[in-house]
């Protein structure tokens, strides 16, 4: 009896070897929310630690909206290093569609959904060549699988028409028990305790976001990462160009710390991210206060800068939209409120704010202004290139061809065209 006892085990463990090796050790992993950059480097995170621990499978609980493409394609990629259960707790839209459809099993609880994954870039729907692209990666996570390839393919490509499932010009969404009827799913439960119990799944461990994980997400958000980098390129201009530190200064540093602490806490990047932008705003304020004209020095800055954001970024084309928009956006800030503020002398460096009325010997343009031609004078500001000049006791405006002239240096009036008055610096070999 024993013996016959010892036989039915060992019949049972070859035909159900799956549940025998899930049942000894599973990690479930909670996904909730988005799919983006830093939701790759949590999962990241927690399947390495999983590796380390030899843990056999994975059951990750998805509910998500969707996201960007290639954080899914990632999240898929981790999914092939340890073997991975899907169960739709909510909804695989959009990119989780592919997350489901590209794990080793995935099941779904009643009242779910999946599909909807047509790319998008914002509001309108993605160019031809990457919906193709998208739709064959859907169907090839099917294919592989044991799934309809069509049938994913029309989860991203309203084009596709399947004879009494979608029409043409519609997504393909699919409830829990349509996506049964269908074998997209390896089946259908009313709760997860039962789906545990009928799939004799142990879980030993459950890794779930914290406080700081949400908050890394919220902060490393499209739309909020480049508010914040607006905000802190606004801030930081103000306060060179105005007298004291006040509070355009604290809410500058304040959002460029959230910004890059964000990247930070999602693992995007690291301190060399804040060295680098550190390093482009002192190069900016050497330039402004202690170097005239604008130079290697001011170049190098903005390099910096932009190179710091680009580290920080996800990706190239996050960095471009955020250096757009925060640049867009911190002009106009510093214009609007530059008119209302006082400014600082350096500031008034770079402008030209000679008084121009007629009692301090000032004319906008001479009656004869070719008679200017070669006469000599000598400048009464900086000229960047723009200046005012002081030509036989008369101030006119007049430009430089790109130079740099500080204020009281000798010129010589070269050209004048249209209007125009054109001078150089007579150096010491001229005279």
């Amino acid at each position: 009896m024993k013996t016959f006892g010892i036989a039915i085990m060992a019949i049972l463990l070859v035909l159900c070897p799956v549940s025998a090796a899930l049942a000894m050790d599973v990690w479930e992993i909670e996904f909730r929310g988005e799919v983006t950059p830093s939701q790759v480097s949590w999962m990241e995170d927690a399947y390495a630690e999983a590796l380390e621990q030899d843990v056999q499978a994975i059951l990750v609980t998805l509910d998500t909206p969707g996201g960007r493409i290639d954080s899914a394609l990632e999240i898929g990629q981790l999914f092939s290093t340890i073997p991975t259960i899907v169960l739709v707790d909510g909804g695989a839209i959009s990119a989780g569609s592919f997350m489901a459809l590209s794990a080793d099993q995935f099941f779904m609880l009643e009242g779910t959904t999946i599909g909807a994954a047509e790319p998008r870039l914002g509001t309108e729907k993605a160019d031809e060549k990457t919906v193709s692209f998208w739709s064959a990666q859907l169907a090839a996570m099917a294919e592989r699988n044991d799934r309809d390839p069509l049938l994913a393919r029309a989860m991203a490509d309203e084009d596709m028409e399947i004879e009494g499932v979608v029409e043409k010009g519609k997504l393909l969404t699919l409830t829990a028990q349509e996506a049964l009827s269908l074998d997209m799913t390896d089946g259908v439960y009313s709760s997860m305790e039962l789906f545990l119990v009928d799939q004799d799944i142990q879980i030993v461990n459950t890794v779930t976001k914290g406080t700081a994980d949400f908050f890394a997400d919220f902060l490393t958000s499209s739309i909020v990462s480049s508010a914040l980098l607006m905000i802190g390129l606004a801030g930081i201009l103000i306060e060179i160009f105005t007298p004291g530190f006040g509070l355009p200064g604290a809410v500058g540093l304040g959002s460029l710390a959230l910004y890059f602490g964000g990247s930070m806490m999602a693992g995007l990047s690291g301190w060399e991210a804040v060295l680098l932008f550190l390093l482009g705003l002192i190069l900016i304020i050497v330039e402004v206060f202690f170097i005239p004209g604008f130079g290697v020095a001011g170049i190098g800055g903005f390099v910096a800068i932009f190179a710091s954001i680009f580290v920080a970024a996800p990706d190239a084309s996050t960095a471009v939209q955020s250096i757009v928009l925060a640049l867009t956006g911190s002009i106009i800030i510093v214009v609007l409120l530059v008119r209302v503020l006082p400014t600082r002398k350096a500031f008034s460096k770079l402008m030209l704010k000679k008084e121009t009325s007629t009692e301090s010997g000032y004319i906008a343009i001479p009656d004869h202004l070719g008679d200017l031609k070669g006469k000599t004078g000598v400048a009464v500001s900086h000229m960047r290139p723009a200046g005012t000049v002081r030509i036989d006791g008369t101030l006119v405006d007049a430009l430089t061809r790109g130079n740099y002239i500080k204020e009281y240096t000798p010129i010589v009036v070269r050209e004048v065209i249209g209007g125009r008055i054109f001078v150089e610096e007579i150096k010491k070999e001229d005279e």
